[in-house]
């Protein structure tokens, strides 16, 4: 936990009791093992969501709405059908979050026709993929602590380090698991066809 507040703790105004409450309320819980296909699709799609601007704590279970505006992706309240100008930007997608403090995405139909949002995600994509593909242990690249995160962002992102971390620990193992490289967990799943839009629209419908 003292590691964990040490991640967490923000200049924001934040007090340490309060922090340590955002800690355990966005404990993750019913963390499974994963295959490697869908524990890389959490991991994309819920940093995906996380990068996105947003000024409050997300709750589980509720839609979310992604929009991109100035080449910015925002987390939103507000359904596109409920706002009453074009200041939303985009909209590309809905999203939950889960109680394993993963995200799930739901793009809208034919997004990847619109080539700002196409280029935008492909764009996160690829540098998501560029900075996995080495030989560094995977637990150590997750995101438990990201310094240009706001605070609830970095909430977000410090529970989904956590639960990726426990579910590959459930799956081979905790010494196998703080060994893995990311490199690994792509050949795993063939990281010579994750650039084209087949596999993209897969890992976003995951």
């Amino acid at each position: 936990m003292a590691s964990d507040l040490q991640f967490i703790a923000n200049p924001q105004g934040k007090g340490v009791i309060s922090v340590l409450d955002d800690l355990h309320t966005s404990k993750p819980t019913n963390v499974q093992s994963k295959n490697t296909h869908q524990w890389l699709a959490d991991y994309f799609t819920s940093m995906l969501v996380l990068s996105a601007k947003f000024k409050f704590k997300p709750t589980i279970g509720k839609n979310y709405y992604l929009y991109i505006k100035n080449n910015q992706l925002n987390l939103s309240l507000v359904e596109p059908n409920e706002w009453k100008s074009d200041k939303s930007g985009t909209y590309f997608a809905e999203c939950m979050l889960h109680q394993d403090m993963s995200w799930s995405i739901k793009p809208k139909r034919g997004w990847q026709k619109d080539i700002t949002l196409f280029n935008t995600i492909q764009n996160y994509q690829i540098s998501f993929l560029r900075k996995m593909n080495d030989e560094i242990p995977i637990v150590e690249q997750l995101p438990f602590f990201i310094q240009q995160f706001s605070y609830y962002q970095r909430l977000g992102a410090n529970a989904l380090a956590r639960s990726l971390k426990q579910s590959l620990e459930i799956k081979i193992g905790k010494n196998e698991s703080v060994m893995l490289s990311g490199k690994s967990v792509l050949k795993d799943i063939n990281d010579n066809t994750m650039h084209d839009e087949k596999k993209l629209l897969n890992i976003l419908h995951h």
